[in-house]
């Protein structure tokens, strides 16, 4: 429990030094940055980034994370499990330093896939 300790702190004292030089900008990409990782964590631990699929979350406004999926399939799947990945995300943010935002929703759309035609 001791080490966990330390690595809160030594987070905090990461976040409030990034503050002090960044600015408030800073804190709107710590933001983000904590988003973007309780995505990767939750996507990987339901298996939905499996089979060469992929998801990122592209930006984050009042609440509304937009995320590209790589594939149709996994689109629709996302859009399914929608709000259950919402509440799973922000209790995974829970507690963390600089995860100052909080989901209300999602927005899932197809990204184009690099090196292929377009239509």
């Amino acid at each position: 429990m001791g080490s966990v300790k330390g690595a809160e702190e030594a987070a905090a004292a990461v976040q409030r030094a990034l503050l002090s030089c960044m600015g408030p900008a800073a804190a709107e990409q710590l933001a983000l940055a904590q988003v973007r990782l309780a995505w990767q964590e939750i996507v990987a631990g339901a298996r939905l980034d499996r089979g060469g699929m992929a998801s990122r979350v592209t930006r984050l406004s009042n609440g509304t994370a937009q995320v590209e999926a790589s594939e149709p399939i996994l689109a629709q799947e996302l859009t399914l499990r929608a709000d259950a990945l919402v509440r799973a995300v922000n209790e995974r943010m829970r507690g963390r330093p600089g995860a100052t935002m909080e989901l209300r929703r999602l927005v899932i759309s197809v990204g184009r896939r690099r090196g292929g035609a377009s239509l």
